[in-house]
């Protein structure tokens, strides 16, 4: 069975300890059979472990509950393990200040939910706009989507773990939003939403501190994409004509809408990055399977698109949304040769809002 081929007798142990909880079982008893090396993991070794099992699951936000129950029992063993320092000014630095600055407000959140629940007929006001008004939960998960997830992704072999924690950012996301849309009167219910939320951020705030950001400054120390990238000076030209390489560079940061080219391999050779840019991008998606760009539940749609268009049943797909008040419109070209061969994706994004709006007619400056 691939499970039983890792070398490292301990994350043999861990898988076996992990399958049993993705089967139901939690005994205290199971806990203690496997005590001896749940209490001396490392954050490496946890991690292999999770990649052994997630790697093969169908969807892996299935697995979220024996997972965490999986990590809970490793609390021992990560919160004894030596962190490293990170350097500062890196992008480890950065991402654990963010996540300790949510801390502040997750404990603030806690500390005012314990007091509010003393009380009889409690204003929740207080709470609600704390929690809904967090927006670096959101930049927070953005940035660890598009900058770190990528880079780790291109480090290490053993990455599913990302997978499931982008699975569980959109949960807390989904929650924060059901928390901003509570009535100061319906308190029974909020309370519910309210602890999903506080919950779901907190798991990953410790998977974040204590497994993710060790193994990645391990994966991430020799990799030559933590450098930056250099532009190459170079000349554009076709039959219509010819660009400099700074013309073409700022002629697609004034167009009004977000391109990105995905190859016939899947994988992201370009993308615009214009100042309105829609959904955020980073250097390090170059390369990267466009499947792991896309959260988990948005996998399948992407992968349809993408077969239809290499098999030749389709040309095109449009998509369109209301999101954060703006009207987005997404459409998706298939890319072939003279001869009809598939070369890959275009994918052209808009903020459309502005456009919906227009009636009328306008001829004069």
């Amino acid at each position: 069975m691939e499970l039983l081929k890792h070398p490292n007798p301990t994350v043999l142990r861990l898988v076996e300890y992990l399958t049993i909880l993705c089967k139901g079982t939690t005994e205290k008893s199971t806990y203690e059979a496997y005590a001896d090396s749940l209490e001396r993991a490392t954050p490496f070794e946890v991690n292999s472990a999770l990649d052994a099992v997630l790697s093969q699951a169908e969807d892996v936000a299935t697995l979220a509950v024996p997972v965490a129950r999986f990590i809970r029992s490793l609390g021992k063993a990560l919160e004894a393990y030596p962190l490293p320092t990170y350097p500062e000014g890196s992008l480890l630095s950065g991402l654990e200040a963010e996540n300790e600055e949510i801390g502040v407000v997750t404990r603030r959140m806690q500390e005012l939910g314990k007091q509010l629940q003393k009380e009889n007929d409690a204003d929740i006001s207080e709470l609600k706009e704390l929690a809904a008004s967090c927006s670096l939960v959101r930049e927070h998960y953005v940035r660890l989507q598009n900058e770190l997830f990528p880079l780790f992704e291109q480090s290490n072999a053993e990455h599913a773990c990302v997978k499931l924690m982008w699975s569980i950012q959109d949960t807390a996301l989904s929650y924060q939003k059901e928390v901003a849309a509570f009535s100061a009167h319906d308190v029974t219910s909020f309370w519910k939403v309210f602890s999903q939320f506080y919950f779901h951020v907190e798991v990953l705030r410790y998977r974040e501190h204590y497994i993710l950001y060790p193994v990645a400054f391990r994966s991430l120390a020799p990799l030559a994409a933590l450098q930056k990238r250099v532009a190459t000076n170079g000349v554009f030209s076709s039959l219509t004509g010819s660009l400099a390489q700074e013309e073409l560079e700022q002629i697609f940061s004034l167009l009004p809408l977000d391109v990105a080219f995905i190859d016939n391999e899947d994988r992201v050779k370009f993308y615009s990055d214009p100042p309105h840019r829609i959904f955020p991008r980073s250097p390090q998606v170059i390369g990267r399977l466009v499947q792991n760009c896309h959260p988990p539940k948005s996998v399948g749609t992407v992968q349809a698109i993408l077969d239809s268009f290499k098999e030749g049943r389709e040309d095109t797909a449009e998509f369109y949304l209301t999101m954060r008040g703006k009207f987005v419109h997404i459409q998706y070209y298939a890319v072939r040769s003279m001869d009809g061969s598939y070369l890959g994706t275009l994918e052209v994004t808009q903020d459309a809002t502005h456009l919906r709006n227009l009636s009328g007619e306008k001829r004069l400056l």
